[in-house]
């Protein structure tokens, strides 16, 4: 008689291996599908973000270029530009790449909550900023408001005796 050999037996099946195998592709499978997959954003949110990181270029710029740099809203919230204070007179910020005008999405709005409002002057052309930033990084505590008929995202700026100590806050509404 010849000897069998114990694996010649052996009941057809995976192995250990094999399953882990095939485990690994379907995980290395799964992560490229969420990595393709960017989340997304509304236009509330995106205009929140770009607003966000537009305010804080504007508070750097008005402590590196020494002048005020103030944003002014539209009329009817659809969009704001920056302003710098020179020669006693507010001039768009229309080179600046971050800091020009800008219009919001078409649901989207902004209003100004808690500014500090100038007093209009009937001759000049230029806006007149609701909020300003001062060149010595002291500047008056705002509330924005980007507003949709769903929901709204406040951003709040503390001043240094505040809990952020000069920085940006936001909170989402309903």
């Amino acid at each position: 008689m010849q000897a069998r050999s114990p694996y010649a037996s052996r009941e057809a099946g995976l192995s250990l291996i094999e399953i882990l195998v095939g485990i690994s592709i379907l995980a290395i499978v799964a992560f490229a599908v969420t990595l393709t997959m960017a989340p997304t954003r509304t236009p509330l949110q995106a205009a929140s973000d770009a607003l966000s990181a537009r305010l804080q270029v504007a508070r750097d710029e008005a402590i590196i270029s020494g002048t005020p740099i103030g944003l002014a809203i539209d009329d009817f919230g659809t969009g704001y530009a920056f302003y710098r204070y020179l020669d006693q007179a507010w001039w768009p910020l229309s080179d600046h790449p971050a800091l020009r005008a800008r219009a919001l999405p078409e649901t989207v709005r902004l209003v100004a909550r808690e500014a500090m409002y100038t007093a209009s002057d009937s001759d000049a052309a230029a806006a007149i900023p609701v909020i300003w930033f001062d060149p010595a990084g002291l500047t008056e505590p705002f509330r924005l408001r980007l507003e949709t008929a769903e929901a709204s995202v406040d951003l709040d700026w503390q001043d240094s005796a505040g809990q952020t100590s000069g920085g940006l806050t936001r909170s989402a509404g309903l």
